[in-house]
C-alpha cells in the first residue's frame, strides 16, 4: 500500500475499548442481512478493524457494517443501535483514517435517514410500498449519538474540514432538534474556515428550517441573505498589496451563493 493510502490512519483500537467491543454489544443480532447463519455472523473483531492502520481492512469494515446496520438503506436493522455507539466513537477518533470516519459518516447519515422515515410511516407497509422499520432501542441510541457528534462541529483540526462537514450532514437529519441545531450552525458558520464545511452547514440549515418552531424565519431571513452575499469578496493580488492580501486571507466570509440557494429552496418546502 502506498504511503499516501496509509496517512491518517491509526495504529488499532485500544485494548480498553477492543474490550468494551466484546461485552457491550450484543452480537448475536449483528449480521449479514443478505447471507444465513452461521457465514453471516459477525464478531468483535469487526468493529477492531476500523481502527486497523491498513487502510484496505479498515474500509472493507466500515462497508460491512453499513450493510449489517441497514442494509439498502430502507430500514434501521437491529444491528445499528448496537454498534452505534462505536460508530460515533470512530468517528470522533482522529486515529481513525479520515476516509473512513467521513464513510462512517454517511452510513450514519442513512440510518438516520431510515429512522425518522420508520417514525413517519407507523406500523405496517403502505399499500404498494416496503415496510420502514426501526428497533426499540434506536431511537435513544440516535439520541445520544447525535450529543456526540455536537462537539466536532468545532473541531479545527487541519484536515478535519471533510469530518466537519460530514458532521453537519448527518446532525441535518436530527429534525426533532432543529431550533437548537440551526442556532449552532449559525454560530460554527461565522468561524468555519473552510468553504466545503461552511457549505454543508448551510444545506443543513435549509434541511432544518422546515421543521423548526422558533428558528424557521430566521433560518429562512439568514438564508436569503447568503444567496446575495459575496463573503470577502475577490482575493487581492498579494503582490500589488501584501498587507491586504493577509488581511483578506485571515478572514472567513465564505461565497456559499450556490448553497444558499439550495439551502433555501429546500428550507422554503412544505413538509
Amino acid at each position: 500500500m502506498r504511503d499516501t493510502e496509509r496517512a491518517g490512519a491509526g495504529a488499532g483500537a485500544s485494548a480498553e475499548l477492543t474490550a468494551r467491543f466484546a461485552t457491550e454489544v450484543d452480537w448475536t443480532k449483528v449480521v449479514d442481512l443478505y447471507i444465513p447463519l452461521p457465514d453471516g455472523q459477525y464478531g468483535p473483531d469487526l468493529l477492531e478493524r476500523l481502527w486497523s492502520p491498513d487502510l484496505r481492512t479498515a474500509d472493507e469494515a466500515q462497508a460491512t457494517l453499513h450493510f449489517a446496520c441497514c442494509g439498502d438503506g430502507s430500514s434501521v436493522s437491529p444491528a445499528a443501535p448496537e454498534v452505534l455507539p462505536f460508530l460515533v466513537e470512530a468517528v470522533r477518533d482522529p486515529a481513525v483514517a479520515v476516509m473512513v470516519r467521513t464513510q462512517i459518516l454517511e452510513t450514519l447519515a442513512v440510518l438516520a435517514r431510515a429512522g425518522n422515515a420508520a417514525r413517519v410511516a407507523g406500523p405496517g407497509p403502505k399499500p404498494g410500498g416496503r415496510q420502514r422499520t426501526a428497533p426499540a432501542p434506536w431511537p435513544a441510541a440516535w439520541e445520544r449519538a447525535v450529543d456526540a457528534l455536537l462537539p466536532l462541529l468545532a473541531d479545527d483540526v487541519e484536515g478535519d474540514e471533510d469530518v466537519r462537514a460530514g458532521v453537519a450532514a448527518v446532525l441535518a437529519r436530527a429534525t426533532h432538534r432543529a431550533d437548537d441545531l440551526i442556532d449552532r450552525f449559525l454560530a460554527r458558520f461565522e468561524d468555519e474556515p473552510h468553504l466545503s464545511a461552511a457549505e454543508q452547514l448551510v444545506l443543513a440549515v435549509g434541511d432544518l428550517a422546515p421543521h423548526a418552531v422558533e428558528r424557521r424565519e430566521h433560518a429562512v431571513a439568514w438564508l436569503r441573505q447568503r444567496t446575495t452575499d459575496a463573503g470577502k469578496g475577490e482575493e487581492p493580488d498579494m503582490d500589488d498589496d501584501t498587507d491586504a492580501w493577509l488581511a483578506w486571507m485571515e478572514q472567513h466570509g465564505h461565497d456559499v451563493r450556490p448553497a444558499a440557494v439550495v439551502a433555501l429552496r429546500r428550507a422554503l418546502q412544505p413538509l
